[in-house]
């Protein structure tokens, strides 16, 4: 019996430590190394093992600490978002291990029955008797420990169910809030573990009852904090999302002003003949100059069957040649694309002005993008290349990255060249946003000195 026990006992708190480092990995990205993940399964497995009794401050003061270190060799992110999802986990934890090893341990075995051999910190070995059978103090925790797989699974079924997508992002601020409320009910349990000289192996923990009911309110309080990450992350992604679609829609109104323009003027072409025509000879070269130079009488070419991509390479085409850049394009989009016109304004405006970015790095020779779309078959595709500036100088070789669904953008998304850091560079995570909304998938790599972007958007009416 007691061999099938510690079998059981082994084999739940492997399992659980598992569904623990699971559920970590719904709120911080783990390392990809096998041996950090090995480091970080030990140190849920200990978190899941270790005894709690109220009074004795050894075990969580020094497991903390150390669960902390294994967290920040063993998991990505930032230096507060490590602190607060370690002591989110290790404190939930330990507040349901205090409640299990003082109280369902007692239920189960209650103190002063027959059978029970009292020593306090040594002597002889502590004794219960468990359905008529003798059994250790030490499998007697054993049983009360398995309820702990119970707890961990329900624990990381609620992480995945509320999780934010893979790719959110707090702000160090928000996670030093979230650190700020993790304090109250950690020192809680703190303050019952370690403050309180109770424990005594002759009374049943029923006889205090007020600090279960502290350690319940500090484990609902954990519970609820996991789900404050989830409503934040949440929360910051409809705040970008709305200021990408807010740059989407205003860079979409300044194209449809330019092709109003267009066909003001033009509508107003024999207003502007009938000037030049009764302006004396000195004044008529100036008038005629100033008006040739307008944009709105740049030249408007239908590329494809989609008026706003026609409307965005109009525009784009004419500040390539004022930069003296070379565009070529295949562009195979036979009927109007059914996104909406703002989104497939920001695809291609956002990839070309990157794209024109890298080339005014370069002598006016190397200044070249290569654009090529087409919609056929249940699939949009669009790829833009363009020579790599940092590639022409180091020749580093290759660089591979690749989005689809959720993956976060950040590993691959080069940084902006210009001054303002914070106000640009937001050019690549508009893309990837739109991508990912509309199910897509998106590349980005730099191969033999040229920066090559790809995507595809599936097609509604073939999905």
């Amino acid at each position: 019996m007691m061999t099938l026990l510690n079998i059981l006992h082994l084999s739940a708190i492997l399992l659980s430590g598992w569904l623990i480092m699971h559920a970590m990995s719904y709120l911080i990205a783990l390392s990809e190394k096998r041996g950090r993940r090995i480091l970080l399964f030990g140190g849920c497995v200990l978190l899941c093992t270790m005894i709690i009794f109220i009074g004795d401050p050894f075990n969580i003061l020094a497991t903390t600490p150390v669960f902390l270190v294994i967290v920040f060799l063993s998991c990505k992110g930032t230096f507060w978002q490590k602190v607060t999802i370690g002591l989110l986990f290790s404190s939930t934890i330990f507040s349901f291990s205090a409640l299990r090893d003082n109280y369902i341990h007692d239920l189960l075995f209650p103190p002063g029955q027959l059978g029970i051999s009292v020593v306090i910190f040594g002597g002889s070995d502590i004794s219960h008797t468990f359905n008529g059978t003798w059994i250790p103090a030490e499998h007697g925790y054993h049983i009360s420990q398995l309820f702990t797989l119970p707890f961990a699974l329900l624990l990381c079924l609620y992480t995945k169910k509320n999780a934010p997508d893979k790719d959110y992002a707090l702000s160090d601020s928000m996670w030093r809030l979230l650190l700020f409320l993790t304090f109250i009910p950690l020192g809680i349990v703190m303050a019952v573990v370690t403050l309180l000289r109770y424990y005594d192996y002759n009374v049943n923990a029923m006889a205090h009852r007020e600090y279960a009911v502290l350690l319940l309110i500090a484990l609902f309080a954990f519970i609820c904090l996991l789900w404050c990450v989830t409503v934040l992350a949440k929360q910051r992604k409809l705040e970008q999302q709305s200021m990408f679609a807010e740059i989407n829609r205003r860079y979409y109104e300044t194209m449809e002003q330019q092709h109003f323009e267009i066909r003001r003027l033009k509508h107003d072409l024999a207003n502007h003949i009938q000037v030049l025509s009764s302006l004396p000879e000195e004044k008529r070269a100036a008038y005629a100059e100033e008006l040739s130079g307008h944009t709105a009488l740049s030249q408007s070419v239908a590329y494809c069957g989609d008026s706003t991509v026609n409307a965005v390479l109009t525009v784009k085409k004419s500040m390539m040649e004022r930069c003296r850049i070379r565009l070529e394009m295949d562009v195979k989009i036979p009927t109007p694309l059914p996104y909406d016109k703002t989104d497939l304004c920001a695809l291609y405006a956002n990839a070309l002005d990157n794209a024109v970015e890298a080339c005014m790095k370069l002598d006016e020779t190397q200044r070249k993008i290569s654009l090529k779309c087409r919609a056929d078959k249940g699939l949009f595709c669009l790829e833009v290349c363009n020579p790599d500036p940092e590639s022409a100088r180091s020749q580093t070789g290759k660089q591979t990255a690749s989005m689809s669904g959720k993956p976060s953008a950040h590993s691959l998304i080069p940084p902006t060249s210009k001054a303002d850091k914070r106000n640009h560079g937001l050019g690549l995570k508009s893309i990837h946003e739109i991508v990912t909304r509309y199910h897509g998938s998106l590349e980005i790599k730099t191969e033999n000195g040229v920066f090559d972007l790809f995507l595809y958007l599936p097609l509604p009416e073939y999905r």
